[in-house]
């Protein structure tokens, strides 16, 4: 897997902040402007519900939620993340140190924390792990789910192979050596390529087209 890049400038990304009024946020929303971010402070009375937004994107922004809030229990349904996972990078708020509400913030996906009273030393500390964690993250989720696609379609590689042993007389290392090449002149995957092959040709027919010029040259 590709070693994801490091991210270390913040400029233009959206601060959407969810704590309630006072000296913290005011601190925060001064330190954020510092680093070229563009805070959204969305205040929050301490006993009162709300909702988390539905138009974040991980690109741009980044919410930073307080622990000591009522939070939901998830992201809204249009995001399709599961718990411990968040739609763009999250930063929690600690104030009281109980174990329920740092429970709360990591099911939301929080992946670093910054300690109340905020102290804005610490604000640029807090945003390089919570953005580069939360990469780092989406990064292995984009690669097992390419590693699933692929295997899916292991099954179209192995008939396309068979078929081409089976009808050219092919070993099975020339066979997919040819189904290889083939892809890498349509510049797709080896998978992507048998499955179209095989979806073209469902009685296994491979004997056409290029592959039957390409065999013939063997």
């Amino acid at each position: 897997m590709k070693a994801p890049r490091i991210a270390q400038n913040f400029r233009g990304r959206r601060a959407v902040i969810f704590t309630t009024e006072g000296q913290s946020l005011g601190i925060l929303e001064a330190t954020l402007r510092r680093l070229g971010l563009e805070p959204d402070a969305r205040p929050v009375p301490l006993r009162q519900d709300f909702e988390l937004p539905d138009n974040l994107a991980p690109d741009t922004d980044l919410v930073i939620i307080d622990g000591d809030l009522n939070l939901p229990l998830a992201w809204p349904g249009s995001y399709n993340v599961s718990s411990l996972h968040a739609p763009c990078p999250t930063v929690g708020l600690v104030g009281t140190e109980a174990p329920s509400r740092l429970k709360a913030m990591l099911q939301l996906g929080a992946a670093s924390f910054l300690q109340k009273p905020i102290h804005s030393g610490a604000v640029y500390s807090a945003l390089y792990l919570g953005v580069n964690a939360f990469e780092h993250v989406d990064g292995l989720r984009v690669s097992l789910d390419d590693m699933g696609e692929r295997r899916r379609k292991r099954i179209y590689v192995i008939k396309a192979v068979a078929a081409l042993m089976r009808q050219r007389g092919l070993n099975e290392d020339a066979a997919y050596d040819l189904l290889r090449k083939d892809s890498m002149r349509a510049r797709v995957s080896v998978e992507d390529h048998c499955e179209s092959l095989m979806l073209a040709n469902p009685d296994s027919d491979l004997d056409r087209g290029e592959t039957k010029k390409r065999c013939q040259a063997h």
